[in-house]
């Protein structure tokens, strides 16, 4: 019998989950995050990617509007506001690993974007792009080097039971962007 790894490890930290049923102000925020954080902003117009620290700050100083917000993601090695657009309005769940209950989960990097970087060392930013033209800006400085050198987000996928024996994921998180070796992970 052939055997294939997918390289995917099986671990258990306890975690809490918090509902947020009505979303309507960032101040909300400060209340949850209260370290340094990153923060991926998906707009109706664009994606931002930069730092929450009780307010954000993006590249080239861009800001958001609560409006445009499709999906917010604020996050640390040990925590996430999640918030996402519903037919009723913003709604999200806030996770904090390191308290609550024993709960399984899985890590993964997810790859982003780009195969080229162009680092912004004075206002300290890197540009991830392609050859088709298309850019993510990142804070920070990383290395991209036509697979090679990737830049990727380190991702905690939640495992649940049903009936207690059916496993599914029933959550994940972005935990923090890392730069994979040379070659992949």
């Amino acid at each position: 019998m052939n055997s294939i790894s997918n390289g995917l490890i099986s671990n258990t930290t306890k975690s809490m989950v918090k509902t947020i049923s009505d979303f309507d102000s960032f101040d909300m925020i400060k209340h949850y995050i209260k370290s340094r954080s990153d923060v991926v902003a998906y707009l109706d117009n664009e994606v931002l990617i930069g730092k929450y620290n009780q307010a954000f700050i993006f590249p080239e100083n861009k800001e958001i509007k609560i409006r445009f917000v499709k999906r917010l993601r604020i996050f640390n090695q040990n925590e996430e506001f999640h918030i996402w657009r519903s037919s009723a309005g913003l709604k999200g769940r806030y996770r904090m690993d390191g308290d609550g209950k024993n709960t399984d989960f899985i890590e993964s990097h997810q790859v982003l974007y780009g195969t080229k970087s162009e680092c912004n060392e004075k206002d300290n930013y890197t540009v991830l792009s392609e050859q088709n033209g298309a850019e993510i800006v990142l804070p920070g400085k990383w290395m991209a080097d036509n697979n090679r050198e990737r830049v990727a987000i380190r991702t905690r996928h939640y495992i649940d039971y049903k009936d207690g024996y059916q496993a599914t994921y029933v959550d994940a998180r972005f935990m923090e962007f890392v730069q994979l070796p040379k070659g992949g992970e």
